[in-house]
């Protein structure tokens, strides 16, 4: 692994006088992740100025944390187009730099870096957060800020200790580690009332794990489906959708599923709200599975009607490939 100082660090340069901003990247990247958990823990409820300034520093320390590990890599690769770098223009901050869905990228595939997904998934909505406050505002439930945040406050911990801190000078290193067990204390603060209310919600939902999902806005598996067939609301953040194809399209796009092929009609309810093989339910996490938005009927197996594509629940191994519908319009025919 090759080391780069960052740019104004040579060994020759000047200390900073008491008047000159000096962070170097991981101080400055730890110094926003402070930021961010004294702004969610400044009051027993973080008001709406504590929810954007935790959202935009957060996302200010990903982004100068994940590059700083990118640059001891090479400098080049916190470029957005590292064939077309220029050194000079780098270490003048004069470039474009890669996204931080990018930096993800070039950290697992050139660095060797593991980014779990869950962690992955957790930046790249912290990321568009932060894009929708700057450019047209933000709605977001604050309960779900604050699951996210621990998410990632607990992913970059961990990023620093492992990643970052081996390659800081020893004076660095000692600023740094103060700095991020202040951090670790009030992300632990943070952890246990979310630890607290989910141990609440157990209960509530344990006869409810064949159609518990992973909420897709706050990142805990607390959103049940077809306890209504007109809204859909997570149990512990509170977002509600007042429709539940509302809450199947936002699922979709931010857990991946292809929503053409596996969104489908419910042999059941009839609703266009069946995801099929695209459900991860707290019962089976590590298994996709086919369960209706609209209903919260979960299916083991289901079949595509040759005649009118539909889905439908198969009557028998010996089933012909039809649905009841169509299987009775033949039996019409003849």
């Amino acid at each position: 692994m090759q080391t780069t100082p960052h740019p104004g660090s040579e060994s020759n340069a000047a200390a900073p006088s008491a008047h000159e901003v000096d962070f170097p990247p991981v101080q400055n990247g730890v110094d926003y992740l402070l930021s961010v958990v004294d702004h969610l823990t400044a009051a027993e409820q973080p008001g709406p100025r504590d929810l954007k300034y935790a959202v935009l520093h957060l996302q200010a320390a990903a982004e100068v944390l994940l590059k700083a590990r990118l640059q001891l890599e090479h400098w080049s690769l916190v470029v957005k187009e590292p064939g077309l770098a220029i050194r000079k223009k780098f270490e003048a901050g004069d470039f474009d730099s890669c996204t931080t869905a990018g930096a993800i990228d070039r950290l697992r595939g050139i660095a060797g870096v593991t980014v779990g997904d869950k962690s992955a998934k957790s930046l790249a909505i912290l990321s568009h957060w932060r894009n929708a406050l700057q450019h047209y505002g933000l709605t977001v439930n604050a309960r779900a800020v604050e699951s996210r945040a621990a998410q990632v406050l607990d992913f970059l911990i961990a990023f620093v200790h492992d990643e970052l801190l081996p390659a800081l000078s020893g004076e660095e290193t000692a600023s740094v580690s103060t700095h991020l067990n202040q951090v670790g204390d009030k992300v632990r603060t943070i952890q246990s009332f979310i630890d607290a209310r989910l141990k609440r919600l157990a209960d509530e939902l344990k006869d409810d794990q064949h159609r518990t999902l992973e909420c897709c806005i706050c990142g805990e598996a607390t959103l049940v489906v077809g306890e209504s067939p007109k809204a859909l609301s997570c149990r512990f953040c509170h977002t509600t959708w007042d429709d539940p194809n509302h809450a199947l399209t936002d699922y979709v796009m931010t857990y991946d599923v292809n929503m053409d092929s596996n969104v489908q009609q419910c042999p059941n309810c009839s609703e266009h709200a069946l995801l099929v093989d695209g459900a991860r339910v707290v019962q089976a996490p590590e298994e996709r599975r086919s369960l209706c938005f609209s209903c919260g009927t979960d299916f083991d197996a289901l079949a595509e009607c040759s005649d009118c594509l539909n889905t439908y629940i198969p009557a028998s191994e010996d089933d012909l490939g039809l649905c009841e519908d169509c299987l009775a319009a033949r039996y019409t025919r003849f």
